[in-house]
């Protein structure tokens, strides 16, 4: 099967992400996907924090490398406006404004990612393998800088890197944009158990290694149910171990 145009190339080595890069990240994500729109204020740093499980002066620290990129400006007193965002007439994905979208969420990430682990299982190369094997540590590195609400997006970074070994371009791509649950939105989820966050993280790492030897073994079929029952469990534990409550009617 003929792989579709090159993906473009990772970027070199570098020394790991500290909290506010990745704040900062995640921020400039929801603005590109429209979650944060242009003209818009953002959150008040309070929220931010509360959203990021961080404190202020990293939420500050982030907010200034968004306005050095252009991406926001601030008025003392009156927030910051957004002022990049997607194009009204492209392709965007619905917003998670209710329960019975996060439902949606999961049954399309289960369809989509389950393909995309079997496609990696067939396509799969050495600097593939090492980029995922290289994701495994991050969301304990993150626990440790106590931003347990941001081990979510070092989890992110292992979908990615597994959608980057299906060779296919388009599923990248769609993996980037998939909507974000990290913390406070227009639904409230808590993605870890505040009492043992650590047993969570070890349990979705456990997960993750079991779809990377999959994908190392070459087994398709075990490497797209692996993923399934991944994307699974993340869905029961949104419903069954947190509540979940509207927050803007």
């Amino acid at each position: 099967m003929a792989r579709s145009a090159a993906l473009p190339a990772e970027p070199a080595a570098k020394r790991p992400a500290g909290l506010a890069e990745r704040v900062e990240e995640q921020i400039r994500r929801l603005i590109d996907r429209g979650e944060f729109p242009r003209d818009v204020r953002l959150p008040t740093e309070f929220e931010l924090c509360r959203r990021f499980s961080v404190s202020r002066p990293i939420v500050r620290q982030a907010l200034q490398t968004l306005r050095d990129a252009g991406y926001v400006s601030s008025t003392k007193g009156s927030g910051t406006l957004v002022l990049r965002g997607p194009d009204p007439a492209g392709l965007r994905f619905p917003l998670i404004n209710t329960i019975a979208d996060v439902e949606q969420y999961f049954e399309y990430r289960a369809a989509l990612e389950s393909e995309i682990a079997r496609l990696a299982a067939q396509r799969r190369t050495p600097e593939a393998l090492d980029e995922i094997e290289a994701t495994l540590a991050e969301p304990e590195e993150v626990l440790q800088m106590g931003a347990p609400e941001l081990t979510r997006d070092a989890n992110f970074r292992f979908h990615r890197a597994v959608a980057r070994a299906s060779g296919n371009a388009f599923h990248v791509a769609t993996i980037e944009q998939l909507p974000n649950l990290i913390g406070l939105g227009p639904v409230e989820v808590r993605n870890f158990d505040e009492r043992d966050p650590a047993a969570r993280i070890a349990r979705i790492n456990a997960e993750h290694r079991s779809i990377l030897e999959a994908i190392r073994a070459r087994d398709a079929a075990r490497a797209g149910a692996e993923m399934g029952a991944h994307i699974s469990a993340a869905r029961q534990h949104v419903y069954q171990r947190h509540k979940a409550r509207i927050v803007h009617e």
